[in-house]
């Protein structure tokens, strides 16, 4: 079994100035501010920052993941602190996030963006190990793998660490080095993510360099 952390959304309707997991607003830096910077020379979308806590993550040099995405939700980039990071950033501490889409009139018939920002309660659970959800070859020989009946009820939903449950491909890092750092269902998180028609983002952190991994599928 896998420890993982489900979240619960808590919307902030101020500032908030901690270094804690949470999702839109502004990063809150706990080395110097490293904003990165897209190849037009234009900052990123702050999407979230995650703190690594050892429960989840184990002993580690890094403390929180900042996820930054580009303005057309094609590109990702994962800065972790302390870190010496080799990418291209600017010390930046005011920049664009992630917003939800709010009726501002009762009468609109069209929604708005709004700017938001939510911390996040945390339930600690664990998951089953991962299990291939489709016959797969090793070599020659064609394998199956059981799962549990209630497997995909167990790995559903908005969480840190776990087990990804992936809605078309199995496409787990092979390395113990990657952990699942974000788990994110954009049908169901409070404010707006781009991950295509009803889809879903996992975000794989590899614990020796702080690298990102991210896959996205939809329907």
């Amino acid at each position: 079994m896998i420890k993982k952390y489900s979240i619960e959304f808590v919307e902030e309707k101020k500032k908030v100035e901690n270094p804690v997991t949470k999702f839109g607003g502004q990063p809150v830096w706990i080395d110097k501010a490293q904003w990165p910077i897209e190849e037009n020379g234009k900052p990123m979308r702050f999407i979230c920052q995650i703190e690594l806590c050892p429960e989840i993550f184990g002993d580690s040099k890094f403390k929180m993941a900042y996820l930054f995405v580009s303005k057309e939700w094609s590109n990702y980039i994962l800065i972790c602190q302390p870190s010496d990071i080799k990418i291209l950033t600017k010390e930046k501490f005011d920049g664009s996030s992630i917003c939800k889409m709010v009726k501002k009139r009762e009468s609109d018939m069209v929604l708005s963006s709004q700017k938001c920002e939510f911390t996040a309660s945390f339930t600690l659970g664990e998951d089953y190990n991962f299990v291939h959800q489709e016959p797969y070859f090793v070599g020659d020989e064609l394998v199956f793998e059981d799962s549990s009946e209630d497997y995909g009820e167990v790995l559903n939903g908005n969480k840190i660490g776990g087990t990804p449950l992936f809605m078309n491909c199995d496409e787990l890092p092979e390395e113990d080095s990657w952990k699942l750092l974000l788990q994110l269902d954009a049908t169901t998180v409070p404010f707006e993510l781009n991950f295509g028609d009803a889809g879903m983002g996992y975000f794989f952190i590899n614990m020796k360099d702080g690298s990102l991994n991210f896959i996205i599928e939809s329907c």
